[in-house]
């Protein structure tokens, strides 16, 4: 049993005063070096000790820190903890970006497709971050890549269109004319390609019209990201498709997602104000892509922060949010 257990606390002294006296007067301890320990004079905790200086509650919160390093101070639930003080944000603009394993997983597989001059492969369940990541990359290598996002309504041509327009090129004339326009020009300026949503190219003829730029440009890398179908297409069925594994065979640098882990979605949500059921139901969001995943996650904060505005979110409201959001992108 700790002292501060057993001590009758002298009528008018507070508790932390009567035990720093029983420390000094009883136990021996040296009033220098308890004035050392709390960052005082002498004089200071000499005339504290006694009642004859001023409480504060700065000085009574060092002495109980001090104690309990002493074991003679033993916090209970009638003690109310201090405050944290934490600056709630009230946009999911102002998240922060969490440098996650798929994170780096990502940024390693396009810095070697684009050093390397090969083709980076990156597949992953939707809602991992996958185009946010995309976009640091571009931002952090301003001018040195040019970016596609795919559809499932691009032919051939359009395809080749849009990438003529985004090197600046016009984008007249036939596939082949096309083609010819845009290797000439990565030839003269080289440009790392990033083809996002890849994986709705989905025909064959896209993805040659894509390898005959690699081959014939002969400097520039290739990366292309999408959902799991993309690595089923290149990582795991090539090899029963020759017209597809031409394309795999250039592809030495890809990437599985495996999603976040709770350490990072909790590092997510931690300048939200959320009741401890709305961070446990957030957190689950966040981890199951069946919930839609991170995406998901951040669209319900999205909603609920413009509702609250740093006042608490519960976990009430995350499940009305929640099933809107889920029955929106069913």
């Amino acid at each position: 049993m700790g002292i501060a257990q057993i001590v009758n606390v002298d009528e008018g002294l507070s508790k932390e005063r009567t035990l720093l006296q029983k420390l000094v007067q009883e136990e021996g301890v040296k009033i220098v070096d308890v004035a050392q320990a709390l960052g005082k004079s002498r004089s200071t905790i000499s005339l504290y000790i006694t009642g004859k200086y001023k409480e504060t509650e700065d000085l009574r919160e060092k002495a109980r820190n001090y104690l309990v390093t002493l074991g003679m101070w033993e916090h209970d639930s009638t003690e109310p903890a201090a405050a944290i003080q934490i600056d709630y944000i009230t946009t999911a603009d102002a998240l922060p970006f969490i440098e996650t394993t798929d994170v780096k997983r990502m940024r390693y597989v396009l810095k070697k497709a684009a050093t390397k001059l090969k083709f980076g492969i990156i597949a992953g369940d939707p809602g991992l971050g996958k185009t946010e990541t995309l976009k640091k990359y571009m931002f952090s290598n301003p001018g040195s890549a040019i970016y596609i996002r795919c559809k499932s309504t691009h032919t051939v041509k359009s395809l080749l269109q849009e990438l003529a327009d985004e090197l600046g090129l016009p984008d007249t004339g036939s596939a082949n004319q096309l083609n010819r326009r845009i290797v000439k020009q990565l030839k003269r300026s080289p440009h790392f390609l990033i083809f996002d949503e890849a994986d709705l190219l989905k025909s064959v003829d896209k993805y040659e019209a894509l390898r005959d730029i690699y081959d014939e440009a002969g400097n520039v890398g290739i990366a292309l990201t999408g959902n799991l179908a993309l690595a089923e297409m290149f990582l795991d069925f090539a090899e029963l498709r020759p017209e597809l594994k031409r394309l795999a065979d250039r592809a030495p640098f890809h990437q599985r997602l495996l999603g976040p882990n709770r350490e990072e979605v909790e590092q997510l949500l931690e300048s939200v104000n959320l009741t401890n059921g709305a961070r446990k139901l957030m957190v689950q969001i966040a981890l199951n892509p069946r919930k839609g995943g991170l995406r998901n996650c951040v669209e319900i904060l999205d909603v609920l922060l413009d509702m609250t505005e740093g006042q608490p979110i519960t976990e009430e409201m995350v499940l009305d949010i929640g099933q809107i959001n889920l029955n929106a992108n069913a």
